[in-house]
């Protein structure tokens, strides 16, 4: 998926007070690209992430993804566009604690509408993927950081989304835990052609096609 970012501003309002977070930003991402995000606290790393999936809006400005102005969708079509065409790793896994490894997998395939069979088939897949095969019917309290991270890899992608967006997601891992989930990103960049964005304060991880706001 190609990504083109057209003088995009975010400002947020506090008592009145205008607070500005991006400021005429123009970026070009080609489709199949693997970029990181950087800059300090507060430059607005997070906030562009939120936009790039469609979970907020900009206050000026557009995103183009192949060409197409995606905000100019309705509300349930841009649900639908995030629910098929991107998929959210967070630093914080957001597993829901009540389901085991499968059913937070499957939950992006349940939502669009798949059998629940299908939808484990695809999850199980996928999750041993990522090395949980044997974890399937683990719930997030017991798996290590590095295991739920996995999963909510696994459920990332469990929709061939074209657009991955991970943001800081080796955050809370070890070092050598959170080089095989970024390793991990780059052979599935690789074998599936995805476009890949990744928000990092890690100099390690920072790659040479690099966006850093200030």
């Amino acid at each position: 998926m190609k990504i083109e970012i057209q003088n995009l501003s975010k400002s947020y309002f506090l008592e009145n007070k205008e607070i500005p977070v991006l400021k005429n930003l123009n970026w070009t991402v080609e489709s199949g690209d693997m970029q990181t995000i950087t800059g300090h606290s507060g430059s607005g790393k997070s906030t562009l992430l939120h936009i790039l999936g469609t979970l907020d809006q900009p206050s000026s400005g557009e995103i183009l993804f192949d060409n197409n102005p995606v905000f100019q969708k309705s509300a349930s079509q841009l649900a639908q566009f995030r629910n098929q065409q991107i998929g959210f790793v967070f630093q914080f896994h957001h597993l829901l604690p009540e389901l085991t490894a499968i059913e937070n997998a499957q939950m992006p395939l349940l939502i669009a509408g798949l059998s629940k069979k299908q939808a484990e088939q695809e999850a199980q897949v996928w999750l041993e993927r990522v090395g949980l095969g044997k974890r399937l019917q683990h719930k997030p309290g017991e798996l290590s950081g590095g295991e739920q991270q996995r999963v909510a890899l696994a459920r990332a992608l469990v929709a061939k989304p074209r657009l991955l967006l991970a943001d800081e997601p080796t955050g809370n891992l070890d070092e050598e835990t959170g080089s095989a989930i970024v390793n991990l990103m780059h052979e599935l960049n690789q074998e599936l052609g995805m476009t890949v964005l990744m928000v990092t304060h890690n100099p390690r991880l920072v790659l040479e096609k690099s966006l850093a706001l200030s």
